[in-house]
């Protein structure tokens, strides 16, 4: 009997899932997860991205880095880096001010671990750092 176009049964599916994926390798199982989590982050994303080159300077754990941002919006960028983080860890970056009088320091947490680079979620403490990463994304041209 045809069942008027619904699609097949939500435990058929889910089972034929479970068996695809006990299928593959350990290292495509991981890519699969972190391909899911980064369409799920882009789905309740609250602010867009927007695509820049910016240089950072930061610090993780106390070891200072410099690198390239490759995207930003008011909560966040992502940092093209080769370097091993973790989920969870905090950051320290430093952004040129969007008036290039001084240079302005922002924590954030690492939310986000690809091979490509580390996803971080700005931890703002003042209003003043608010309008600055506000200021220094509006400055950003769109593609």
């Amino acid at each position: 009997m045809e069942n008027s176009g619904q699609p097949a049964k939500e435990p058929n599916v889910t089972a034929q899932l479970i068996k695809r994926i006990k299928n593959m390798s350990l290292e495509r199982q991981s890519q699969l997860l972190k391909d899911l989590e980064e369409g799920q982050s882009r789905e309740i994303r609250q602010h867009d991205r927007k695509a820049c080159l910016l240089t950072v300077d930061y610090a993780v754990e106390d070891r200072y880095f410099r690198d390239f941002i490759q995207d930003m919006s008011d909560s966040g960028v992502f940092i093209r880096t080769s370097q091993t983080f973790s989920s969870g860890q905090t950051i320290l970056m430093t952004f040129m001010s969007p008036d290039h009088q001084k240079p302005f320091k922002i924590n954030g947490e690492i939310v986000r671990v690809l091979p490509s680079g580390i996803g971080v979620k700005f931890t703002i403490d003042s209003q003043v750092q608010e309008a600055a990463i506000k200021s220094l994304v509006n400055m950003i041209q769109d593609d």
